[in-house]
């Protein structure tokens, strides 16, 4: 573990580039919640406009934006920009914990947005404990390659690929002149088993992360003083020395009634109230 200074103006940059009411669908936001939207977004600009001059009432103007969009994503509202820009909020807040939840549930719905990605790294590195990877989730070291291919991009090129790969199958059935030629025909075949092959790879990529989302969900600790402990339970001992501080990511292996039993980056597992959790 080790702490880490905030640094705000970068993200209040990247913040500014995309958040705007326009940038929401209008189809999800309808007019029930455009002026709850307005509001926000405005809270959001007099909290950037006195930052630099007034920090203390900037985040109470950020933490009004967070709770106005708050309002419209619990309502039932799914748009990866609501929650981008609610993340945007939150971190903007001091709601570390809260801004990276949010940040990887919109992630969900745009996995390929750049802005989105920026703000997500500089928000984990505002959080004060850090579990390196390798020591046990071994989903997350192996997988890290192919996330950086966005989900919806693996997903296209693995169906481009399948149909690349029946196609050349066609073509070889539908040629005679080709077929009988060695050379062509063998030249063929090996394109046509690269296609399927690395369609195969990336569908297996696409499947994978599908199914740990359903079985392992991403989560993120929303307040400091998170007690890990070895049972689903107050009453049983800490498994670490020291509480967790909001903005610490896990993977949920078991739900029970008010806990989870999560993994750090580092391998290690322990139960936590879920109040002090959100999961993406």
């Amino acid at each position: 573990m080790s702490p880490s200074r905030p640094h705000f103006w970068p993200i209040i940059l990247c913040a500014l580039a995309a958040l705007s009411p326009s940038a929401i669908c209008a189809n999800d936001v309808n007019e029930k919640f455009a002026a709850e939207l307005q509001a926000a977004q405005t809270a959001y600009d007099q909290g950037v406009e006195i930052a630099r001059t007034d920090p203390a009432a900037a985040q109470k103007y950020f933490a009004e934006a967070a709770k106005g969009f708050d309002k419209i994503v619990k309502s039932g509202v799914t748009n990866g920009q609501l929650l981008y820009n609610l993340g945007n909020a939150q971190v903007q807040a001091k709601q570390i914990g809260s801004g990276i939840g949010s940040y990887l549930q919109a992630q969900r719905i745009m996995p390929g947005d750049s802005q989105l990605q920026s703000n997500l790294a500089h928000a984990r590195t505002l959080v004060k404990d850090r579990f390196d990877s390798g020591g046990g989730m071994l989903m997350e070291d192996v997988s890290a390659w192919w996330h950086l291919i966005s989900f919806k991009s693996r997903l296209t090129l693995a169906g481009m690929c399948w149909i690349a790969a029946w196609a050349l199958a066609a073509f070889l059935l539908c040629k005679p002149a080709v077929a009988h030629h060695e050379t062509a025909r063998v030249l063929v075949r090996r394109v046509a088993w690269s296609c399927a092959i690395v369609g195969v790879i990336l569908a297996t990529t696409v499947a994978t992360d599908m199914a740990a989302a359903k079985l392992w969900p991403q989560g993120v600790t929303i307040s400091d003083g998170v007690m890990v402990r070895k049972g689903n339970g107050d009453g049983f001992d800490p498994q670490f020395a020291e509480p967790l501080s909001q903005g610490v990511e896990f993977r949920v292996l078991e739900q029970r009634p008010g806990w989870l039993l999560i993994r750090l980056g580092d391998g290690k597992s322990g139960w936590i109230a879920a109040t002090q959790a959100t999961t993406a």
